[in-house]
């Protein structure tokens, strides 16, 4: 099952350019790259499906 993680109060992300963790400023932030873009699992270092941990 994938979830997919829409953002709220009319926030708009995108997938370019790439993001790290220190330039994601919320954990829903961080959710929708996970889950939306191609390079997302890379936020998540230890592959336990949370992205930036320092953040969520």
């Amino acid at each position: 099952m994938t979830w997919y993680y829409q953002p709220a109060g009319g926030a708009s992300y995108s997938c370019q350019p790439r993001r790290y963790c220190s330039q994601i400023g919320s954990c829903e932030e961080a959710r929708w790259y996970l889950h939306n873009c191609s390079w997302g699992r890379k936020l998540d270092r230890d592959g336990d499906g949370r992205a930036c941990e320092t953040l969520c």
